[in-house]
């Protein structure tokens, strides 16, 4: 059986090559600079910031960098007002904080203490309110 596929070189509509010459360079603009014009005017690529140069306030923000586990009990801790969440914000925050104890280069620990604070509170809160519910049925 043989395979009829053509080679690259030979499928039709395929732009050829660009050519470069051993003097030419990536960092070029992208048109030829007319009279006045300087290499300045044009735009450069972006570059990704260094993780020093991040704004603090933008790191609390997006999450860059920081460990999943602290990520979910930050959220879980926000739903925990609603009381039933509130042991699960407890448990994920302690252990995001474990995680994050193993992994010292990852953020989080506001997130992880955040969710520990929300579910120990609600937690406390769901457990009141079941000895209340509990001792009404006994009477």
């Amino acid at each position: 059986m043989s395979d009829d596929t053509p080679f690259p070189e030979d499928r039709p509509n395929r732009r050829p090559p660009r050519e470069r010459d051993g003097d030419e360079s990536d960092e070029r603009p992208r048109r030829p600079p007319e009279d006045g014009d300087e290499y300045d005017d044009y735009p450069r690529p972006r570059r990704r910031p260094r993780e020093d140069e991040l704004d603090p306030a933008l790191k609390m923000v997006v999450p860059l960098n920081t460990s999943a586990l602290a990520i979910i009990a930050g959220y879980i801790g926000l739903v925990s007002v609603l009381c039933l969440p509130a042991p699960f914000a407890l448990l994920f925050g302690i252990l995001a904080l474990v995680h994050l104890k193993k992994n010292p280069k990852l953020d989080g620990k506001v997130r992880a203490i955040f969710a520990i604070v929300m579910g120990a509170v609600f937690s406390t809160v769901l457990a009141v309110l079941l000895v209340v519910a509990a001792l009404g049925q006994i009477k």
